[in-house]
């Protein structure tokens, strides 16, 4: 069974959740809560945005974003923050905190991932990509036990095209 649609939907429902709550959490009063608000409403629209889109520049930095553990512990703490006396704040707290916790009880399961969750989708929108499939890293064995080609082994055609340097680094 395809679990993805039900992620993406309850992903939403917590974005959705996350701005109510820095909603409530700007107008609960003072500067710091109000800082404290827009950034999760801030939080909010990115978690939205990346059940549509991965968006690179936003990805390379939020990469916690792809597993359950980073996933869950992120909810756990905007929920933590957006809990106010009102009672939309805290339901809204309430919501997003259960399902971080929901993410970090799924990270010990063994349910698949959904697509926009997995190691393909980051690497292919932040540019590293150079697998066809989401198998373990070639490098996984250790170093030096025949997992990467060695100097002068005559087949560069095993090393990756791509330069994952920036233009300007040194």
């Amino acid at each position: 069974m395809n679990l993805s649609i039900i992620f993406r939907v309850v992903n939403i429902i917590v974005a959705a959740f996350m701005i109510i709550g820095g909603v409530m959490t700007c107008i609960a009063g003072g500067f710091p809560n109000f800082i404290q608000g827009i950034f999760v409403i801030l939080f909010g629209i990115m978690t939205a945005v990346f059940e549509f889109r991965l968006p690179a520049v936003i990805t390379q930095f939020a990469s916690f974003m792809f597993s359950f553990l980073g996933r869950g512990v992120f909810y756990v703490f905007i929920g933590a923050i957006t809990l106010n006396y009102n009672g939309l704040g805290l339901a809204s707290g309430i919501i997003v905190l259960v399902a971080g916790v929901a993410y970090l009880v799924l990270q010990f399961t063994h349910i698949e991932a959904p697509t926009n969750m997995k190691k393909r989708a980051y690497e292919d929108a932040v540019g590293y990509s150079t697998q066809i499939n989401d198998e373990a890293s070639p490098h996984v064995g250790g170093f030096g036990q025949g997992s990467y080609p060695q100097p002068g082994s005559g087949n560069p055609q095993q090393y990756p095209a791509a330069n994952y340097a920036s233009p300007g680094a040194v």
